[in-house]
């Protein structure tokens, strides 16, 4: 019985050696290396974000160019992956009727707009880059982005009425003016 115990004995310790020398074997042992591609995406963006929605003229004057109208101030924002300018248009779907009061109309060749005290200028121009409609856009800002394609401004929107030589019906006038940025 002693010789069994012995041999059971000799054959375990054989096997725990056999395996502690696999186990040893095994220490340091690597995987193939295993890759996984990422891919991220930021679209491209452009934003215009007028701080008011309303601007008022309280009372209008005709025969003059003093109708200025409350300002608004705009945020333009950019975050872009080419182009070389960030352009502000402004226009008026309807040029012949930019403003209207019943069937009294003043044309957007009567209302002028400039962005931080630049000269004021009517809506009568082409669309910009398919921006805007012919005879109703203003260009109000060209931004060179080019090194800067991330960026921001900040702009005070005059409006005003230049009514010189017109005469308007008694009521209350009113009309969209669409701001559009585009990149080119």
């Amino acid at each position: 019985m002693h010789s069994r115990w012995m041999n059971a004995l000799l054959g375990a310790t054989a096997l725990l050696l056999i395996g502690a020398g696999n186990a040893r074997a095994q220490v340091g042992l690597t995987s193939n290396v295993a890759t996984v591609a990422l891919t991220a995406t930021r679209a491209a963006t452009l934003s215009v974000s007028p701080a008011a929605s309303t601007a008022t003229l309280a009372s209008i004057t005709d025969g003059s160019n003093a109708n200025v109208f409350t300002p608004v101030s705009i945020v333009t924002a950019w975050n872009l992956s080419a182009g070389s300018s960030v352009r502000l248009i402004g226009w008026f779907g309807t040029p012949a009727q930019a403003l209207a009061n019943g069937t009294d109309f003043i044309p957007s060749s009567k209302v002028e707009g400039r962005v931080n005290a630049t000269p004021y200028a009517p809506f009568t121009g082409a669309p910009v880059g398919g921006v805007g409609v012919a005879g109703g856009s203003l260009q109000l800002f060209n931004q060179s982005v080019a090194g800067a394609l991330f960026g921001s401004r900040n702009d005070q929107l005059d409006l005003r009425l230049d009514l010189t030589g017109t005469t308007t019906m008694a009521g209350d006038y009113t009309g969209t003016l669409n701001l559009q940025a585009i990149i080119q």
